[in-house]
């Protein structure tokens, strides 16, 4: 009787054992955000996350990890136990284009990525009473004279290098910590011009105080109709930046599967895309698969542009 007794209890245990190792999450997650509080991404990812929090079911805690062009909120995911308590807000140049730049202990493939959820869009402005009106005024300094732009870095000096090689002009890089602080140097006459996302650029525009010569997207912008795109103007360049969210590489399957279902549930939600729509992203909701395959596709074409305009690593 006693061996049939544990017989019974050791069979429970088997039974209830995957469904205990199932029970996740149990507790706080941490989420790192690769921008400042305040700016566009953060904004976006703390009305996610929200989101988040009711289908998993317990806090998520929003931490900003700025600097370093991404790197330093990279690093300290990749740093972090592959339990799945600790996510990250990383752009795809930031994991694609980076470690093409900089010696970082990070690939692209250094992470589980677990969804995508929206897009930049970006311009070329600059100040309201600078002397280059125009695009082709803009190309035609270029090719007399030191003509400088500010950038974050990838992909947007990508799409200026992009544009030099295609019209034949040289325009010079400023790295800049955030797209605020080269949309004020371009407002300032600090650099020529600015090379940033439509969420720095449009309140400069609505004030008078930039004008937007070029759109580097696949499409014009509502907010500014009758400026046209790059390939409008014959040149075939488009900035193309997608942001998503991932977790250190290793972490159980069945975890990541959680974390994608409540991730993409929350990012195909309409009020998210109002969220978005405010701070001048584009709802780009995508599966972690696709997100990589974006994310490797970049690696794949980032590297020989790098290395045409000097940039590449040794």
């Amino acid at each position: 009787m006693k061996k049939m007794i544990a017989a019974v209890c050791a069979g429970l245990a088997l039974l209830t054992a995957p469904a205990m190792a199932e029970k996740f999450p149990e507790k706080e997650l941490t989420f790192i955000v690769q921008f400042a509080a305040g700016g566009s991404t953060d904004i976006a990812i703390r009305a996610l996350m929200a989101e988040v929090e009711k289908d998993l079911g317990v806090p998520i805690q929003v931490i900003n990890r700025p600097g370093g062009q991404g790197t330093i909120a990279a690093q300290t995911v990749v740093a972090s136990k592959p339990d799945g308590y600790t996510l990250a807000s990383l752009g795809a140049t930031s994991v694609a284009v980076t470690p093409l730049l900089l010696k970082v202990p990070y690939t692209a493939e250094s992470f589980e990525y677990l969804a995508g959820y929206a897009s930049y869009r970006y311009g070329i402005t600059v100040a309201a009473n600078s002397p280059i009106k125009s695009l082709d005024d803009l190309i035609a300094a270029a090719k007399s004279r030191r003509v400088t732009f500010g950038a974050t870095g990838a992909p947007n000096n990508l799409g200026m290098f992009g544009l030099g090689r295609l019209s034949g002009a040289k325009f010079n890089f400023v790295p800049f910590p955030s797209g605020a602080e080269a949309v004020t140097a371009a407002m300032g006459g600090h650099v020529d011009a600015a090379l940033q996302s439509a969420t720095e650029i449009v309140p400069g525009l609505e004030s008078g105080r930039l004008r937007l010569l070029a759109v580097a997207d696949a499409a014009r912008w509502k907010e500014a109709p009758d400026v046209p795109t790059l390939r409008e103007r014959g040149f075939d360049v488009v900035v193309a930046a997608t942001i998503g969210i991932v977790t250190p590489k290793g972490v159980p399957e069945d975890r990541v599967r959680i974390l994608s279902t409540a991730i993409l549930k929350a990012a195909r939600l309409p009020s998210l895309h109002e969220t978005l729509a405010k701070v001048g992203m584009v709802p780009s909701p995508m599966e972690g698969q696709v997100y990589l395959k974006s994310v490797r596709e970049a690696v794949a074409t980032a590297g020989p542009a790098l290395r045409e305009a000097g940039l590449l690593k040794d």
